[in-house]
């Protein structure tokens, strides 16, 4: 990413943060050295290939339903275009009508694979290898993040192989996490490219991706705002003005694309939605006297049905009645009403999700002590980044703001996937220093002698 034979921006800050020694020496690209005809592109070839093989047979990868789901709000909102063309009826209990309840991307796509396949159980294997693929090519492309962040090829390829082994959330088509995170990681990619690497084409990518990523989960426009802020503030004062006109040219071009939705909401509700209208329902339902601080035990607690008008026809009947938008601006009042008065229990509560954010309780053992060497071993990993690349810094604000909004509802493994890449690198580069670092790699004098 800082290259120190690159120029411009880039070379700058090379020149400014020269890489220490003992970085320089555990800088050796060993697979480069052994398999010179190979570039970085038949690495992400060949790692998303085997990503996507092993993910059909690993038990959390297999497709494990029969039929298109009737409960995921998002599903239910592609069946509605694919049938009616209208972007309605996300609840199960009862029709509501227009919504903005959801992230439109996800389920425009899904009602592509509706319409072509119908609902059956080949439309449903279709979305599944889609998700699939999604975060196969994810994996595929850590190799490449991994040289552009000049720390080799084979930490992206051992990040790869942790993440696809380490699957803990189920592939089950409901849900966008698995596009989320492609996206995140290609907008990061084209980003790093603009900023960095000074290219316009660059910038025009970044800011398609950037919209098309919102669109699919608006909590990403905070990433949209503290990434390009630490790539500046790492710029030398002198550079720092044409990396903030690329920032402005980025966010404008995503908002750009973000806008025709936002009019669409304000012409559908008579007032401005940024994307999703649904945070005041969130937050009430997950911040109550009988909330768990993991969703499968609020959902088995009841506790999630008692407000939830995807399980409660009661509540959906309110909300018809009552408007989505009023009906949310109800619930954000009662729940922030709720925070007040419970401070204490509040406090406890979202320390528990943050908790389980990073160090989720798996159904496996095996799993979970898997998932949390990973986080472990990223928080060592992304301090050995920042020693030699200001991209682990952007790495890190990434989270800090990212899981914000999830530590005040009930916790899901799927709401880590979008940024799951950003552990899984600096995770493996950890381990590929600490296997560099073995004595057995490194005999001494006496040893080679002897030998």
């Amino acid at each position: 990413m800082f290259s120190q034979n690159s120029t411009g921006c880039e070379g700058a800050l090379a020149h400014e943060i020269p890489v220490p020694d003992h970085v320089q020496a555990t800088h050796r690209d060993l697979l480069v050295e052994r398999f010179p005809k190979w570039t970085v592109a038949h690495w992400c070839i060949v790692v998303t290939a085997a990503s996507f093989l092993l993910l059909t047979v690993l038990p959390e990868g297999r497709l494990n339903e029969f039929e298109v789901s009737s409960g995921s709000e998002a599903v239910l909102v592609a069946r509605s275009l694919a049938a009616h063309t209208t972007f309605a009826d996300p609840f199960a209990t009862m029709k509501t009508g227009p919504t903005a309840h959801v992230a439109p991307v996800y389920p425009f796509l899904y009602s592509l694979i509706l319409r072509a396949f119908g609902t059956g159980h080949t439309a449903l294997q279709v979305a599944w290898a889609c998700n699939v693929f999604c975060f196969a090519l994810q994996m595929g492309l850590l190799p490449l993040l991994s040289s552009r962040l000049q720390l080799g090829i084979l930490p992206g390829i051992v990040a790869a192989f942790l993440g696809t082994f380490s699957l803990h959330s189920p592939i089950d088509t409901r849900w966008e996490p698995f596009l989320a995170g492609l996206l995140l990681l290609l907008a990061f990619l084209a980003t790093e490219r603009s900023l960095v690497r000074r290219s316009p084409s660059g910038t025009l990518i970044a800011g398609v991706l950037w919209g098309i990523s919102i669109l699919t989960n608006p909590v990403l426009i905070l990433l949209l705002v503290v990434w390009p802020v630490c790539w500046i503030c790492v710029q030398p004062s002198q550079d720092r003005a044409k990396c903030v006109r690329r920032s402005i040219i980025i966010s404008g071009l995503a908002l750009l694309i973000v806008s025709p939705w936002i009019v669409r909401n304000y012409a559908r509700f008579g007032t401005f939605i940024f994307v999703r209208d649904c945070l005041g329902l969130q937050l009430q339902n997950a911040n109550t006297s009988c909330a768990a601080p993991a969703l499968r035990e609020h959902i088995q607690s009841g506790c999630h049905a008692r407000s939830g008008p995807n399980a409660n026809a009661a509540v959906a009947a309110e909300l018809a009645a009552a408007g989505e938008v009023q009906f949310n601006r109800t619930k954000l009042h009662e729940a922030l009403n709720w925070m007040s008065a419970n401070r204490k229990g509040f406090l406890i509560l979202t320390l528990k999700r943050l908790r389980l954010f990073w160090f989720p309780n798996l159904d496996d053992l095996w799993q979970t002590a898997l998932v949390w060497t990973i986080t472990l071993l990223s928080f060592a990993g992304v301090w050995l980044i920042i020693r030699m690349n200001p991209a682990g810094y952007v790495i890190g604000i990434t989270w800090l703001v990212f899981p914000l909004i999830y530590y005040l509802s009930p916790f899901e493994a799927r709401y880590r996937y979008p940024i799951f890449w950003t552990s899984l690198l600096p995770a493996a580069y950890a381990l590929v220093r600490i296997w560099q670092a073995l004595p057995v790699l490194h005999p001494s004098p006496r040893s080679s002698t002897a030998s």
